[in-house]
């Protein structure tokens, strides 16, 4: 009887100190490769086009220049057996930069320098060995905002990921990803957030 107590309590340690190292938590850092959707307007001079109900400005979207800029933060992870599930709080820095190229000269047409404090909620799912399918959501408060115009920049952004990741031994991971803003980054604007990050996940236990 005694050796059936012991047992059970070696098991219940033992389990204990598994679920223990399925949450992992640490500090984040990474590059971020900075864009956005821009509109690419242009105007319709056919009249005949614009009496049959098509639109007096039309374009398809083009994206903005691409600015290396950074993230730092901290996470909270749960690993399973088939994938994990992760939580982000990062301050991220972003730019929308356009800068048109006419022959001569240059013009610096458009320059949003923002930061936000995002709060990424992805899950990661295991495909072979070490490497994993991330998908993910990503609602932003905006922090601050640079600009010339002084624009009314929405203060929420919401955002969709998707990328994949490499998980190193010691539960260090690293994340390639695509994420784009679903909301306008000026009302009415047609503008939205995209970024590329690149980033390092270091546990801390």
């Amino acid at each position: 009887m005694k050796r059936f107590f012991f047992v059970l309590i070696l098991v219940f340690l033992f389990s204990n100190i598994q679920a223990q190292k399925s949450f992992r938590y640490g500090i984040t850092a990474g590059l971020n490769l900075s864009t956005g959707i821009l509109p690419d307007l242009e105007l319709n001079t056919n009249i005949n086009s614009i009496l049959k109900g098509d639109k007096v400005i039309e374009g398809t979207p083009q994206l903005a220049d691409m600015v290396a800029l950074y993230k730092v933060g901290f996470f909270i992870r749960y690993d399973a057996k088939i994938g994990s599930a992760k939580f982000n709080i990062n301050y991220t820095n972003t730019e929308i930069k356009k800068i048109l190229d006419l022959s001569v000269f240059s013009v610096n047409a458009l320059d949003l320098q923002m930061e936000y404090l995002d709060f990424d909620l992805t899950y990661n799912l295991n495909l072979f060995k070490n490497f994993y399918f991330s998908i993910g959501y990503v609602p932003s408060l905006l922090i601050s905002v640079t600009s010339d115009e002084n624009p009314q920049i929405e203060t929420f952004d919401s955002r969709v990921l998707s990328g994949f990741g490499f998980r190193f031994n010691n539960g260090t991971t690293l994340d390639f990803n695509v994420v784009i803003g679903l909301k306008e980054v000026i009302e009415g604007s047609y503008i939205h957030n995209v970024m590329i990050p690149v980033t390092l996940n270091v546990p801390l236990n």
